[in-house]
């Protein structure tokens, strides 16, 4: 018997064991519920099928009960009647369901029933969260009984012909006599009509002030591409009799004009646009950059043989409307600002072939003076400059050419005369000559172009046209960071402005945010209007355009902070740049992955604009060369870029650090041949004309490629400036992490965690007996980011009480012995 003894649970004796029955599986909730959502959507489905097969026929078929229909079973005469007389494509089922909800509802507002069905089922089927359909269904019920009463009344104003009670049921029916007795068929009308559209309003969340904004922008810019049509149409006509004219003209000069399908992509690094638009230069009253046109004089004809030449047609780029955007998942309703709000003007006056025969002939009669023989010479005339392309005779040398850049312009009469020998890729020898009547390159032209619209640049720069009137277009995002300088008034502000502008063309204010710094005050402050779309404030300043060097230098350590902020978010996600950083948040991969100090969040790209690097460096260099060069090495890859401009290109001011970190850089005219290379490492910048003709180097070409910047007036930045503004912005400004926080130990509340004007603020609340957030933003001049986490410290430490709504905290200390003893002890 030892066999069976229990060794585990001596006590009891165990019963015999049982045979166990196997029970049916029992059901979950979840499989009920999965059953139930199935059963809804089937339902769904029979009654749209019902209603949809509705006619006339069913209401009479359908005034039996629902319970005469087991009378089938029966053989009932008068169902059996019913039931062959029927065409409902549910039968005699789908006549007293359809005539049920047309006839004894709402009428043809039950058709919304099936539709609510299908959502509720299908929701139920997902588990997903039943709080929104239960509003959405509260006004579509709303609605459906406000449409009803709606034609009901119709029916009685005398529509009876056209509405059968179909249209409304005997819902509606009951609402129209009462609202007839009431206030009368004209009044039931209005009622049920602003009752219709406040319940639409409130489900849809519709801003019926934006939505009529939209609604006549939509009508101007009909009104627009009409008479851009227009416009074309006239240029076209224009154009046929320019062609003709010019046709009478190269054949009396004998010159030989070679069309951009023939020999000029042999001739051109890269393919050839179509058109573009330009404008006529405006008068000298409106020119912000204060300097005086180049006076190019006619140069006589030169008698005798004249060389062989040809007149390359400059680009023609093709003009395309630019397209309102939308962006996904906005936050804000923003709408894109139009090109309309340029200014519309256009300049097509080109330089002669006349002119352009003189000066080549006399360029090669010059050239001849001095022994340099030219066996060909081809012209690209450009919007300011125009581009003479000279094919030395054997044996010249091309360093004897260069040589001769002073005596050419002073044997020419002319400014700004430029030679680079040789054009990369060409066997030839380019010599740049102003035109005697320049055209402007307006940015609205760029803008309007098919090259920018279809640009696929992440951050697409409108620099401008080349000398061969080629729209130039580059990504700021490869750039990665950009360095502008130049001499007082030759085009520095116009130019970080079209930067700017072609930027807000493209982005939404979720994708962009900038920092400005213009110690000058003078040159940014337009765009102060736009702080709530596209601006970035650092909690550290209470500055929104930052104007002194101290506070520049705090935004700066703030981009630096957000920088490796941005890292760590990289790094979590397994990304290693932030356009698939994003793509990943967008498309909801990122869930599930936030821990305790990281917060998974769309990263925007921050631009960082320096008006005046001049000013920051003679202040405080050490600490703003410190941080611009960390941010550029490191911040390209999350999205951080940095456009520096200033008026003295000297080593003090772009010192070798910054220079090295800046591969892409512009340079406007200067004054000598020692600022050009300290720009861009190379002579040039010296003999440009100003008025923004640049040379722009980019880490992707290994010369500068001459550029004549796109202009944008003072007006026409503050008529973008204030379509933006005018818009309802976010409810604060982006805000970068604060640069004095100092990070945070292990225990709460130290010493080591506490702002540098803790005591400080301290002691103003105590003295004030106010705890008060907007006190100390007075008294310290700080941010409310910052202010905010003072008194959170404050009460962490005693100070202050709770937060108690929209009163001021209470004030826990008395005196300020009493404090004075307190920051003793913490301490």
């Amino acid at each position: 018997m030892e066999d069976f003894t229990l060794t585990q649970d001596p006590s009891p004796v165990p019963p015999p064991p049982r045979r166990k029955r196997t029970e049916a599986p029992k059901r979950t909730f979840s499989q009920r519920r999965q059953v139930l959502s199935f059963l809804v959507i089937v339902f769904a489905l029979m009654t749209l099928l019902s209603l949809v097969s509705y006619t006339a026929a069913d209401e009479a078929n359908g005034d039996i009960r629902f319970t005469d229909l087991f009378k089938v079973f029966t053989n009932d005469p008068v169902v059996q009647q019913k039931a062959e007389s029927t065409s409902n494509w549910l039968g005699l089922f789908g006549a007293l369901l359809s005539n049920f909800l047309i006839n004894g509802t709402v009428g043809l507002a039950a058709f919304a029933l099936p539709f609510l069905l299908f959502l509720w089922g299908w929701t139920m089927l997902r588990n997903g969260d039943v709080r929104r359909l239960v509003y959405f269904t509260n006004y579509a019920v709303v609605l459906a009984l406000l449409g009803s009463a709606f034609f009901g009344l119709a029916r009685k104003a005398g529509m009876a012909e056209v509405l059968t009670p179909e249209w409304h049921g005997s819902v509606g029916a009951f609402f129209a006599t009462v609202l007839q007795q009431s206030v009368g068929l004209a009044g039931g009308l209005i009622v049920t009509s602003a009752l219709a559209v406040i319940a639409v309003t409130l489900a849809v969340d519709l801003d019926l002030h934006k939505t009529t904004e939209r609604m006549t922008a939509m009508l101007s810019a009909a009104g627009g591409s009409f008479g851009a049509t227009l416009d074309r149409w006239k240029e076209r006509q224009e154009e046929k009799a320019l062609a003709k004219e010019e046709e009478r003209r190269t054949a009396a000069a004998e010159i030989k004009v070679k069309r951009p399908d023939e020999e000029l992509p042999e001739l051109r690094e890269t393919p050839a646009p179509r058109r573009a638009t330009v404008r006529r230069p405006e008068p000298a009253a409106e020119d912000d950059e204060g300097m005086p046109e180049p006076v190019i004089p006619h140069l006589p004809a030169v008698p005798g043989a004249e060389p062989p030449l040809e007149i390359l047609e400059g680009v023609q780029e093709k003009e395309a409307e630019l397209e309102e955007r939308e962006v996904e998942d906005e936050e804000i309703d923003y709408v894109f600002p139009s090109v309309e709000l340029l200014d519309p003007r256009k300049y097509e006056e080109k330089i002669s072939d006349e002119e352009l025969k003189n000066n080549a002939a006399f360029l090669q009669a010059k050239l001849a003076d001095f022994g340099v023989e030219i066996a060909n010479v081809s012209v690209t005339p450009g919007p300011v400059v125009t581009l003479y392309e000279l094919v030395p005779a054997t044996g010249v040398k091309v360093s004897k050419i260069t040589s001769l850049s002073n005596d050419l312009a002073l044997a020419m009469q002319a400014r700004g005369i430029r030679i680079e020998a040789p054009i990369p890729g060409k066997g030839t020898v380019g010599v740049e000559i102003p035109n005697h009547k320049p055209q402007i390159v307006t940015i609205r032209s760029i803008l309007n172009s098919e090259k920018f619209r279809d640009s696929k640049a992440a951050l697409p720069i409108a620099m401008g046209k080349t000398i061969t009137g080629e729209i130039y277009i580059d990504d700021l995002a490869k750039m990665p960071h950009v360095l502008i300088a130049g001499a007082t008034g030759m085009g520095k502000s116009v130019g970080i402005n079209t930067i700017i502008a072609s930027l807000l063309y493209r982005l939404h204010p979720s994708e962009l945010k900038f920092i400005l710094v213009d110690p000058k005050k003078i040159e940014l402050s337009l765009y102060l209007q736009m702080q709530n779309h596209f601006l970035a404030v650092s909690p550290d300043i209470d500055e929104k355009i930052i104007t002194q060097p101290a506070n520049a230098v705090l935004a700066l350590k703030s981009c630096v902070t957000e920088m490796e902020r941005r890292y760590d978010l990289l790094a979590s996600a397994g990304v290693r740049h932030v356009t698939d950083y994003n793509q990943r948040f967008k498309e909801g991969r990122l869930k599930g992955k936030d821990t305790d100090t990281v917060k998974h969040r769309f990263l925007p790209y921050i631009v960082v604009i320096i008006d005046e690097l001049a000013d920051l460096m003679l202040t405080t260099a050490k600490e703003v060369e410190e941080s611009i060069a960390r941010i550029a090495q490191l911040a390209r890859a999350v999205g951080i870029h940095l456009v520096l401009a200033t008026q003295r290109p000297s080593v003090d001011v772009i010192t070798g650090v910054i220079k090295a970190n800046f591969p892409s850089r512009i340079a406007y005219a200067v004054s000598s041949r020692i600022d050009s290379r300290t720009i861009i490492d190379g002579g040039g910048a010296e003999q440009l004309i100003g008025r923004g003709d640049m040379l722009y180097l980019s880490a992707s070409t290994p010369k500068p490629v001459r550029i004549q910047n796109a202009y944008i007036s003072t007006e026409e930045v503050e008529e973008l400036v204030q379509h933006i503004g005018k818009q309802k912005g976010y409810s604060r400004m982006y805000e970068l992490p604060s640069a004095l926080e100092k990070k945070k130990g292990n225990g709460a509340g130290g010493a080591g965690d506490r702002d540098d004007m803790f005591d400080e603020a301290a002691r103003i609340i105590v003295r004030h007996q106010q705890g008060s957030v907007s006190l100390l933003q007075r008294r310290l001049s700080v941010g409310y980011s910052r202010a905010a986490r003072l008194v959170d410290q404050l009460e962490e430490a005693g100070v202050v009480g709770p937060f108690d709504g929209s009163k001021a905290r209470e004030v826990l200390i008395e005196t300020e012995e009493q404090l004075e003893i307190l920051l003793k002890n913490m301490d």
